[in-house]
C-alpha cells in the first residue's frame, strides 16, 4: 500500500556529509576520519540528554561531541571555536545526487513528503534552503519543538499527528539504522537507505525495504 506521507531523515539520508567533514578535519589536525567518531558521539549525547531529561539544541551537543573527540586525540580545542566551525558548514551540504528527481517524482505522484530531524528549526530550514529542497516538503519538523530527540518514540507519534497521519500510514526513509528502528517500533512503515558506509543495525528492527538509492523508493511506492 502506497503511504500517505513519507518522512526523510535530512543528514546523510537527503545531504552529502563530505563538506563537513572536509571543514571540520581543519580543527582536527586533518583527521578526517575522526568526522565520523564525532558525528557518532553527537548522536550518542543527544540521547544522553533524552534519557536525562534535558535538551541541548544539536550545534551545541555538536560542539560538545567535537571538543571531546579532540580531546581525546590529545588536540586543543574549544566549544566556541567547535560550535563556529560545525556552524559554518552543516548548512551548506549539497543533495545527493539521487534527491532532487526522486522528492520531484514523489511530489508529483501526490505523495505528502516531510522533513523530520535531529537538527534545530533555524538550521534544518537553511539547510534545506541551501540543498533547493524545501519546496518539496508539507511540513518541515524539527525535534527542537517537542525538546526530545530521535530515536524516542514520542518524535515519531508527534510528526505523524503533526502531518494528520496515522503511523500505520506512514513511511520513515532514513540511512540510519536506530533512526528506522526508533520509526518501526512505532508503527510506521521503514526503509533503510544504503548510503556507503552504512548498514543497518543487525540487531534492529528490520526495515521494510533497503534500497541502495532514493530512486528505488520511487518505484516502491509509486507501482
Amino acid at each position: 500500500m502506497t503511504p500517505r506521507v513519507i518522512f526523510f531523515d535530512i543528514n546523510e539520508t537527503l545531504l552529502d556529509m563530505q563538506a563537513i567533514k572536509t571543514g571540520l578535519a581543519t580543527v582536527l589536525e586533518g583527521e578526517e576520519t575522526l568526522v565520523d567518531l564525532w558525528f557518532a558521539n553527537l548522536l550518542h549525547h543527544s540521547l544522553v540528554d533524552t534519557m536525562s531529561s534535558q535538551f541541548h539544541d544539536f550545534i551545541d551537543v555538536g560542539g560538545a561531541a567535537l571538543t571531546m573527540v579532540a580531546h581525546s586525540k590529545n588536540i586543543a580545542l574549544d566549544e566556541k571555536t567547535a560550535k563556529d566551525t560545525i556552524k559554518q558548514y552543516i548548512t551548506k551540504l549539497p543533495a545527493h545526487d539521487d534527491v532532487i528527481p526522486s522528492l520531484k517524482a514523489l511530489h508529483s505522484a501526490g505523495i505528502a513528503l516531510v522533513a523530520l530531524s535531529n537538527s534545530s528549526e533555524t538550521g534544518l530550514n537553511a539547510q534545506l534552503e541551501y540543498a533547493n529542497i524545501k519546496h518539496y516538503f508539507s511540513h518541515v519538523l524539527s525535534v527542537e519543538r517537542v525538546r526530545t530527540y530521535k530515536p524516542h518514540p514520542a518524535v515519531y507519534h508527534w510528526a505523524c499527528q503533526q502531518a494528520n497521519v496515522k503511523n500505520e500510514e506512514a513511511m520513515m526513509v532514513a540511512a540510519h539504522g536506530w533512526d528506522v528502528s526508533g520509526a518501526k517500533a512505532t508503527g510506521m512503515r521503514t526503509t533503510f537507505v544504503e548510503r556507503p558506509g552504512k548498514m543497518m543495525y543487525p540487531l534492529g528492527l528490520t526495515p521494510d525495504h533497503s534500497i541502495a538509492s532514493l530512486n528505488e523508493l520511487v518505484s516502491l511506492v509509486t507501482r
